[in-house]
């Protein structure tokens, strides 16, 4: 049966319309090509880009002026020496001993491994949790995520080449999804060109005609590109794209340890390229919310304990779905030292 006659799906995909779902493929309203060359993508952008704007302005008081004339220009800002020798020194200590659950996905040849700084992460590791409760570093996140909603924090392991196959497909230029998100990386170790540094698209963050007339054009057709991204919302942009869009080449931001790069993950960016066994470790924080809310919410912690229940438990969930096919879920648990070694 095909998916415009599953009717009870009807009320699910209208809803959709009204928060963060992006994905072409699977709700045939978002993406029908019919739909989106009458505007529809295009009403949501602009209407996600003004309400993020209404938060931006409640929360410009969390980040210093030039640092958000910066961060709106270019699509990101850095904060370098954000933490000082001594307290990165404890940082990377309390993260090499640790010994509880680390999960990790592979996209191509590159493994992305991740922990996750719930409660019990953090128990007993009062250098890593008095880094995430910094007020400071909690204030700048908030802005660069026009939101107040604390954002999901793990550390973070990359690891290039860690075995053979297909290039890694986050290594091609992209954006996120269709509104203004916040990612961020408090890089633990100096991460150099041969790293693969984040790399960022400067100016790709500002809603320019070019950009505008490319995404329309992009979404007509966007439920059919099939390079596996695009069609779940999250547009890829090759050069000539680029230059298409009237943007310069991507820049890879290499940094210092103790360095804090904030962006909005709107613009094109994605991971640079690297020599295999190369690697970078951070803290890595994550923030997308419902774009189409004119009040920036409340950094509760209540909140935020209950997101991560219920990310264990899907985690658990779709450890079970796998285990039964003989398979392993996509996020799957691997020993600590595999990560920290």
């Amino acid at each position: 049966m095909r998916r415009a006659f599953k009717i009870h799906m009807w009320p699910v995909w209208i809803l959709a319309l009204g928060t963060q779902g992006k994905s072409f493929k699977a709700n045939p309203i978002i993406g029908s090509p019919i739909l989106n060359r009458l505007g529809l993508h295009m009403i949501r952008v602009l209407l996600a880009r003004a309400t993020a704007h209404l938060r931006w302005m409640m929360l410009a008081h969390k980040m210093p002026k030039a640092l958000r004339q910066t961060f709106q220009r270019d699509g990101f800002c850095m904060v370098p020496d954000f933490l000082n020798k001594e307290t990165l020194e404890n940082i990377r200590a309390e993260v090499a001993a640790y010994d509880g659950e680390v999960r990790q996905m592979t996209q191509g040849n590159t493994a992305t491994q991740r922990i996750l700084l719930d409660h019990a992460a953090l128990e007993g590791r009062p250098a890593l949790k008095s880094a995430t409760e910094n007020k400071r570093f909690l204030d700048l996140l908030a802005y660069g995520g026009a939101t107040a909603i604390r954002p999901m924090l793990y550390i973070q392991r990359i690891r290039n080449g860690f075995r053979s196959g297909k290039a890694d497909p986050q290594k091609t230029m992209h954006a996120d999804t269709f509104h203004p998100t916040m990612k961020a990386w408090l890089f633990l170790e100096d991460v150099e060109v041969e790293d693969g540094p984040f790399t960022y698209v400067r100016g790709s963050n500002r809603l320019s005609w070019k950009r505008f007339k490319w995404e329309y054009r992009r979404s007509c057709v966007a439920a059919n590109i099939g390079d596996g991204y695009s069609e779940k919302g999250s547009f890829r942009a090759g050069p000539e794209d680029l230059e298409a869009m009237g943007l310069p080449a991507p820049e890879g931001l290499t940094a210092k340890a103790g360095t804090l790069v904030i962006a909005n993950t709107n613009g094109f960016h994605g991971r640079g390229q690297a020599k295999d066994g190369a690697n970078r470790i951070e803290l890595w924080a994550y923030s997308r919310h419902n774009p189409f809310s004119i009040l920036p919410g409340f950094g509760l912690r209540w909140r935020m304990r209950l997101e991560h229940a219920i990310l264990h438990r899907f985690w658990r969930h779709k450890d079970k779905v796998a285990a039964s096919k003989n398979s392993r879920a996509s996020w799957h648990l691997i020993n600590a030292h595999d990560m920290l070694d």
